[in-house]
């Protein structure tokens, strides 16, 4: 393997654990706001306004940038009994395969989302309770699915240096 490589290699890796970090933080901010909604709605019957929003903000970035980190671990769901059948190059081949055509797919998605996303900024559309603009989140799924490209299309080189050297 190249330095050059190992070095994006290092650098995807530290990003997917800085995002996957920011995820963790977005869900945890989302248990506490709506625990505390519960709270000040039961107790001074006083509810947090924007609430609805905020977890539809929080959530959204949480499974968008925690998707990279559980590409990188291997942690979506595979259906591969068939391939188990092959031999290991044909695996390596066919994941290298799976894992380019993926990455041109989400090379797509985030194409759009920044159009999506410059849309929002332009427009200066904002939420209706806490006039937050979209755009920022938008961006924030962009550069998570950017991620997620990084991912696939290192996989992608792992699975052809595996499937030539077998």
């Amino acid at each position: 393997m190249t330095p050059l490589l190992k070095q994006a290699e290092k650098l995807v890796l530290a990003a997917c654990k800085l995002f996957d970090a920011v995820a963790g933080l977005c869900l945890l901010a989302v248990m506490f706001l709506v625990t505390a909604n519960i709270m000040l709605r039961a107790i001074w019957k006083s509810p947090i306004l924007g609430t609805y929003e905020f977890v539809g903000f929080l959530t959204s970035l949480a499974v968008g940038m925690s998707i990279a980190h559980c590409a990188l671990k291997n942690g979506h769901i595979a259906v591969g009994f068939l391939v188990a059948r092959f031999s290991s190059r044909v695996r390596a081949s066919i994941d290298a395969m799976t894992n380019s055509v993926a990455t041109v797919f989400f090379g797509f998605c985030v194409w759009q989302m920044l159009i999506y996303a410059r849309s929002f900024s332009v427009s200066g559309e904002v939420g209706l309770t806490t006039k937050i603009p979209f755009y920022p989140f938008v961006y924030g799924m962009a550069a998570s699915l950017g991620l997620l490209c990084l991912v696939l299309f290192l996989r992608t080189i792992e699975m052809l240096r595996q499937a030539v050297r077998e």
